[in-house]
């Protein structure tokens, strides 16, 4: 009975050897493509990481009066104007921040504050430096030409800008006799660069009767 038996096992043992390195191939051939599968997904990462857009840059702003911003004092005539000279500051960088929009809104307020109108003129000055001084001149009795860019570059030249100033229900231009309510005035000006960020800054307009 031992003769067989070892004869038996001896049959048996060059078989086992071979699945078991088999076995070994497939793993390792396993493990292998694994690292292919991964090094494929890490180069993907990189390959989009590098297409993605950098941040973009956030952009701030600064205007100041240059003259006292105490109450002005202007008489009720059409020809009456108000100088509003202006230092505005906008950060770099450069082709991401400029240019810069100056806008000017005005709201006319009666002796309880209550709004009798309001409006606003875009593209009133463009800013086209980091550090600019822009001058301008505000006619509050006279709508249609209500500011006008003074030290505007003369290839510009886009002369006097209207307001539309619009009654407190937002439906109506205000009439000529509505303003004979109006006390006061409030006129700002407002820095938008390109990139975004913004600063105002406001004078208060007294009528003189």
């Amino acid at each position: 009975m031992t003769i067989p038996l070892l004869l038996l096992l001896l049959a048996f043992e060059p078989q086992t050897q071979p699945q078991a390195q088999t076995q070994m191939d497939q793993i390792h051939q396993e493990l292998f493509q694994q690292r292919q599968q991964i090094g494929r997904l890490m180069e993907m990462l990189e390959q989009r990481e590098q297409k993605q857009a950098p941040p973009a840059p956030v952009c701030s702003a600064e205007i100041r009066a240059v003259q006292s911003a105490d109450q002005k004092r202007v008489p009720v005539t059409a020809t009456a104007a108000v100088p509003f000279n202006l230092f505005s500051v906008v950060t770099k960088p450069v082709d991401a921040c400029l240019q810069a929009e100056v806008r000017v809104t005005a709201s006319y307020l009666d002796a309880n504050d209550a709004l009798v109108c309001s409006g606003v003129v875009e593209n009133v000055a463009t800013q086209t430096s980091l550090t600019e001084s822009i001058n301008l001149e505000v006619r509050p009795w006279n709508l249609r030409e209500f500011v006008r860019w003074t030290n505007e570059p003369p290839q510009t030249n886009s002369g006097a800008k209207r307001l539309v100033c619009v009654n407190a229900e937002g439906l109506n231009e205000v009439r000529s006799e509505e303003l004979s309510r109006v006390t006061s005035i409030r006129v700002r000006a407002t820095i938008l660069p390109r990139g975004g960020g913004m600063s105002t800054m406001e004078i208060q307009i007294v009528p003189q009767r």
